[in-house]
Parts: C-alpha cells; structure tokens; sequence
C-alpha cells in the first residue's frame, strides 16, 4: 500500500470513527454513505480502537468547570470558586446541576463546622434538596434572616398582615438541618417591616435576640445574591415593594445580600424610610470565616460582583454561563 493509499485509509477511518461515535449514525447507514460493506465498517471500527483513533476515558459525570475557576478566583481575588457545568444532572430530568455540586461543596466545608448559618431564600432551596442525609447532632443550623413558619409575614411586615406569602418558599436553614440530623435555631420573626419601631419589638423577643447572637458565630455562613428584579430575581415574589426597590436602585443599588443593599463597588445603600430588615448585620457578616454564597444567572452578575466588592463573600458557587460573564468584569 503507496502512502496516498495510506493516507487516504487513515481519512476514510477518521470519517467511519466520527460517523459513528460523534454523530451516532448506525453501521448500516455508514456502510451506504461510504460505499463500503456492512462487515468492512465493523472492521474500521475495530482498527479505529486498536490504532488509538478512537480512545475512552472512564469517570464520574463531569460537574465542575476547573480551569474556569481557577481564572474566577485570580480575577476576584476569592479563596475559592466553584463553577457547575450547564448540564443537567440526569439525561432525563431537569434537577439542579448548580445545587448538587453546591452541596458536595457546603458538606465537605462542614466537616469541622459546628454553627452553619443559612440566609434562607427560593435560590436556595436546591442546595437544601441536594444535600445528602448525614448524621450530625454536634452541628447547629440557625436562620440569619428573620423568617417566620411558613413564609408569613408579621403585622406591620409586607407582603402582609399575617397571611402567608405565596411564593416565598421553605425555610432553607430548617430543611438543611432535617437532611443533616442537626440541630435547628430559627430566627422566628418577621423579615421586613414597615417601621423601625416595629422592628425593634421584634428584637424584644429573647428568642430573637439569642438566634441573632448565635447567626453572628457562625463558622460557616451559607447565602445567596438578589438581584433588584423584584427582590427575589424571579418577578413571582417580593416582600419588598416595587416602589421601594426602584428607591432604592435610583440610588445605586445594584443588588442585594442578606438584605443588606449594594452598590456597584461594594457600599451600603442605607435605606431611609425602608423598607427594615431584620437579620445579620452586614459588618457581623464579614467576621464569618466563611461566607459561600449560591447564585447564577444574568441578572444576578452585578449583584455578585457588588458582593464580592463589599467583601460579603468568601466563596462562590455559580455556573459555567455566570461565571464566563464575572470574568468579563473590570477586576475588582
């Protein structure tokens, strides 16, 4: 066989390859593309494996995007960056891949913690149904956002009057604490209220006050990003009103952590006749040795970007298509 013979085998062996393990094409519709018998692409084919053409590596589902963290992590100056693949978990299903390698993520930190804090939100809740049942009566979960059974909202609270706010999803912090066996603190009061004053009858509640100093010791604080579309980032829920959000983006807010709004470069924007959040400070925020926060999506880049400038975060959990746009961003 003459090297032009060679080659042109060696090409007709790449295409059988491609054909069949890339594009998926049966053996039969192969043999009538390329002119060649059935029997003569079963032997391609086998020639293509034993050649080194075509080469398989076994191992676990690939969920993490490695180099891209590392550049995450270099461009804002976190301890560390945790990027989730944009594929779904399951071939046949459409569970969260974000929270699933969250949760490895937050139970391996867990490891020496004894004090998870938990600012619970819908973004949340995926990393709580991803976690895996464990055992650990040694660790203690409590709420850093007031958050009433139920999603309720107190009197003098919005959305309002006692009823229960549809939408606003479970308790993150309780679930997290059920999936671990650990023990649970809430913060069981009202998150948003109409007036100071309100808020500080809240904090008359012994409870309160000692859920609040415990959230302050956390070892380990988990939290997500809202964006200012809606307070929640999704349009369906907010138990801060429109208008008050528009107040308070006119005044650069470009987004939110534990109720604490930011700016672009990371400053508070103090609200003025509220709306009044109670929860952890956002100076008792940063004492936390570790804050991962959990978010991902396009409106959700500023806000990420403002936490990481206000250095309210220390870790971060994102996704393939958020992280490539953070990395875009002026550095910090």
């Amino acid at each position: 066989m003459g090297r032009t013979e060679e080659d042109l085998h060696d090409a007709l062996l790449e295409r059988v390859a491609r054909r069949y393990f890339v594009h998926g094409m049966l053996q039969n519709d192969i043999a009538a593309a390329e002119h060649l018998s059935r029997p003569s692409v079963s032997r391609l084919l086998a020639e293509a494996r034993a050649r080194g053409v075509v080469q398989f590596k076994i191992g676990p589902p690939v969920d993490r995007v490695r180099e891209l963290e590392e550049e995450l992590r270099r461009r804002t100056g976190l301890r560390r960056c945790v990027v989730a693949t944009n594929k779904p978990r399951a071939l046949y299903g459409n569970t969260s891949r974000l929270g699933y390698v969250a949760a490895r993520y937050l139970e391996a930190q867990l490891a020496q913690a004894h004090i998870l804090g938990v600012a619970s939100s819908r973004s949340l809740s995926s990393v709580a149904d991803s976690m895996a049942a464990g055992r650990r009566p040694d660790l203690e979960v409590v709420d850093l956002l007031g958050c009433l059974p139920g999603g309720r909202s107190a009197d003098g609270g919005w959305p309002g009057e006692g009823k229960t706010a549809e939408g606003s999803g479970p308790n993150t912090a309780q679930l997290i604490a059920v999936r671990l066996d650990a023990m649970f603190r809430p913060l069981p009061a009202a998150f948003v209220y109409r007036s100071g004053p309100a808020r500080d009858a809240a904090l008359d509640s012994e409870q309160v006050r000692e859920s609040l100093e415990l959230g302050r010791r956390s070892d380990v604080a988990l939290v997500g990003v809202g964006s200012m579309q809606r307070f929640d980032g999704t349009g369906v829920y907010s138990p801060v009103p429109a208008r008050e959000l528009d107040e308070l983006a006119g005044r650069g807010a470009a987004g939110h952590l534990c109720g604490h709004f930011l700016r672009a470069d990371g400053s508070l924007v103090e609200a003025e006749d509220g709306p009044f959040l109670l929860g952890i400070g956002a100076d008792e925020l940063r004492q936390i040795p570790q804050r991962i926060a959990v978010a991902a999506g396009r409106h959700k880049v500023a806000p990420i970007a403002a936490g990481i400038s206000g250095g309210m975060i220390s870790e971060l959990i994102t996704d393939h298509a958020t992280a490539a746009e953070l990395v875009l961003l002026p550095a910090p």
